[in-house]
């Protein structure tokens, strides 16, 4: 809101004194018109008798203003939908740097700190640069919306990128372009901000009773931060450049501002030469193996420069977004996340979240040199992101020219390249296919090939989805890793699956469940009985506890004409519902549609039919914030509604409205439509369903599939942000694996009802 008031000076000046907002705005006072006199007037009391006196006061209240600020921002550059005034490195920023300016330096532009030493030419280039994007980009967001508006939300990222005239190219859409423009610039904002703002902090510290004190080198300890002895020290041995962030890492120190000025304006001695120099490899490599502060210093070196400029092929990644509701962070900022993640683990903090990962951190050292060919493949992982393709591929290719110039062995090489190009294979298999089927262990024992390689891959895909976001990770995508590690672990030690195996297998996890259920008051030959009539895959599929919960529950219930239970378990943030009902035609559809008209997220389903025709499917479902059920009026809503869907003769019909979300993912995301068959499994085929996310889009997919009689043995349901990816084991009635045709039928069918031109952005 806009207003005005009439104050005399002396009241403007203890207006002044009492609130630091109220100062601030003075400070910025302009003449317009009236009597020049009595502005200068004002303008000289307030500086004399206000702006005069504290300016350290002034800076620290600043600081917390900023804090505070920064703080309501999550502290991130990289909001997916950034304030360009608020967050961090956002024109306040700007504007805080040139408030203490005038406060302190009584400058009335930012071009009078240059002669007094506080900033350089460059700096204040790159100052003047950033305030014309933000405030252009500003400027575009109140033009489009009519108002005051400073938030750059997705559809807003469209529209304005089209009007700054960034167009699509291979790999990077044109929205991607100016977002990577909008967080290189937030970056180098706050890289400005956070330097002069420690320069100006250092004036008002009591340096003088602080010595220096000698570390090494060139390089001394001045109070707590680290410097050079000279300006020319870079230029004299580029390879202090290196030197320099090793040094601070290894003392847990910060750099001088001064000093990391200096490395900015000598930036350019980092070249080809600096690149093949294994002195400055070896510095690197102690680095990133280094017991503290990894990502600290992998951080500094990035916003500075050093990063980017040594390993060229980050430097394109830096400040690179990707325009979905996924993935959180920029991809450099992802990748030193994911380093971080891995020291967390190595240090105990998730021992008892992730006990095997701990315990494989613990032992990666047994591996020569195991931990240093980790840290690369993660640092390494997405180096191909923006480049178009597949960028595993091209990350796998990209990855052998950096190890091999930063002198890894062959063997070494071969591991770190192995990792990038095949880093989500774990992530797919656990979340997309069916790990309780032996071909599927089998296979991926097979492309795995040795123990080692599955140890660092489960560590790295840890690692990658923990810092893809806040929601990103959970308990359940945790035991599903944990599960197959283990059964490709012990298929790579003992060998492929053999049919004798498996039937050994289910008969010793049918004596597990007696010995569990041993001792209760379920009778063991009825026990028995009930087991006797799941076949040998009911077995393989679940652990022996769950199917002495299943046991437990249904007992007793075989001749109910159907059974709902809702298992909540708080350790993996989900809620496990069973329906035991008579097998019958459409039964995932009927189930679906009552799920999505309740508002259910259904995570994971599987379907069970015993050898005298009952269903007994199971699903894993959170709330529509990812938590399990626990309103129990709601888990009383959703069990009337799938009794009316199951048993009512006439088939109800969910109506199925679009929600907000629904409807902003369509005008602002495009998803392709696509459907991939994987026929290499011996007794069903593979659907993979990818399209854009939305109110009951399973219950669409099964209500074709029923329609084409194609039966369902297991589903897969996984969302990425706005991208859905659906993954269904099925046969025909027959029980046997689709035809061609019945495929080709299907999915004719299925792109003809989701429609892509309906989901095209508005």
């Amino acid at each position: 809101m806009w207003g005005h008031a009439v104050r005399t000076i002396s009241e403007c000046v203890q207006l002044a004194r009492q609130n630091v907002e109220i100062r601030t705005s003075m400070l910025e006072s302009r003449f317009l018109s009236g009597d020049q006199a009595l502005f200068t007037t004002y303008h000289d009391t307030l500086f004399a008798k206000v702006l005069e006196r504290g300016p350290e006061a002034f800076l620290r209240a600043k600081l917390v203003e900023q804090t505070k600020r920064h703080e309501r921002f999550g502290n991130s550059l990289f909001y997916l939908e950034p304030n360009v005034k608020e967050n961090p490195g956002g024109l306040r920023d700007l504007q805080t740097f040139s408030w203490i300016s005038k406060y302190r330096y009584h400058v009335k532009k930012m071009r009078d700190l240059i002669p007094q030493g506080l900033i350089t030419e460059e700096e204040y280039r790159t100052f003047l640069r950033c305030q014309s994007f933000l405030k252009r980009v500003r400027n575009a967001l109140h033009y489009r919306a009519g108002r005051r508006d400073d938030r750059l939300t997705f559809q807003h990222q469209l529209d304005i990128a089209a009007e700054f005239g960034y167009k699509d190219r291979a790999g990077m859409r044109g929205v991607e372009q100016f977002m990577r423009r909008y967080y290189q610039v937030t970056r180098q904002v706050s890289n400005l901000s956070w330097i002069f703002l420690r320069k100006y902090q250092e004036e008002y510290r009591s340096l003088f009773w602080w010595n220096r004190r000698s570390l090494e080198d060139c390089f001394q300890l001045y109070g707590d931060k680290v410097i050079v002895s000279d300006p020319e020290s870079f230029r004299q041995d580029p390879v202090r450049l290196m030197k320099l962030f090793e040094v601070a890492q290894r003392h847990l120190k910060s750099i001088h501002p001064d000093t990391l000025r200096l490395v900015v304006r000598d930036l350019g001695l980092i070249d080809r030469e600096f690149r093949k120099n294994p002195v400055v490899a070896a510095l690197f490599i102690q680095m990133l193996n280094g017991e503290r502060a990894v990502a600290w210093v992998l951080r500094r070196m990035s916003i500075c420069g050093v990063l980017g400029r040594y390993l060229p092929e980050f430097g394109r990644i830096i400040g690179q977004p990707q325009h979905d509701l996924f993935h959180i962070y920029t991809v450099d900022e992802h990748t030193i996340l994911a380093v971080e993640s891995l020291r967390h683990i190595k240090s105990g903090k998730f021992s008892a979240e992730l006990p095997i990962c701990t315990a494989l951190m613990a032992q990666l050292d047994y591996y020569e040199r195991g931990s240093i060919m980790l840290y690369l493949a993660v640092l390494l992982h997405d180096i191909a992101k923006g480049r178009g393709g597949d960028h595993q591929l091209k990350g796998a290719l990209i990855a052998r020219q950096v190890c091999l110039r930063l002198g890894l062995t062959e063997a070494e090489t071969s591991l770190v390249c192995w990792l990038v190009g095949r880093h989500l294979d774990l992530s797919r298999t656990a979340f997309r296919r069916d790990i309780s089927d032996p071909n599927t262990i089998q296979s991926f024992a097979r492309q795995v090939g040795t123990q080692r390689r599955l140890e660092f891959l489960l560590l790295l895909t840890v690692a990658d989805i923990r810092a893809v976001g806040p929601n990103a990770w959970n308990l359940w995508k945790a035991e599903l890793l944990r599960r197959l590690y283990s059964l490709t672990l012990s298929a790579l030690k003992r060998g492929a699956f053999q049919p004798d195996e498996m039937a050994r297998q289910a008969e010793a996890q049918k004596q597990a469940v007696l010995a569990l259920m041993a001792g209760k008051t379920v009778s063991p030959v009825d026990l028995r009985t009930y087991l006797d009539r799941f076949d040998e895959n009911y077995f393989l599929h679940y652990e022996a506890s769950t199917i002495a919960r299943h046991a437990e529950a249904l007992l007793g219930r075989e001749e109910s004409a159907i059974t709902i239970l809702f298992l909540t378990s708080p350790v993996s943030e989900t809620t496990e519902l069973l329906i035991y009902t008579r097998d019958q035609s459409g039964l995932m559809s009927r189930i679906s549609g009552a799920l999505a008209m309740e508002g259910v997220n259904i995570l994971s389903a599987d379907i069970v039919t015993t050898k005298d025709g009952m269903a007994l499917d199971f699903f894993v479902v959170q709330n529509t914030v990812g938590q399990a059920l626990d309103n129990r009026l709601q888990m009383q809503r959703l069990e009337q509604r799938l009794t009316q869907f199951l048993l009512d003769p006439v088939r109800p019909q969910p109506v199925l409205v679009p929600n907000e979300g629904d409807l902003r993912r369509q005008r602002m995301f495009h998803v392709p439509f696509a459907i991939d068959v994987d026929d290499t499994v011996e007794t069903f085929t593979i659907l993979e369903i990818t399209s854009l996310d939305r109110v009951g889009l399973l219950f669409l997919i099964t209500r074709e599939m029923e329609l084409h009689g194609i039966q369902i043995r297991t589903a897969k349901i996984a969302t990425y942000g706005e991208r859905a990816v659906d993954v269904f084991y099925v046969r025909d009635l027959y029980g046997l694996k689709l035809t061609k045709q019945k495929m080709d039928s299907f999915a004719k069918s299925l792109r003809d009802m989701i429609d892509p031109a309906e989901l095209e952005p508005l």
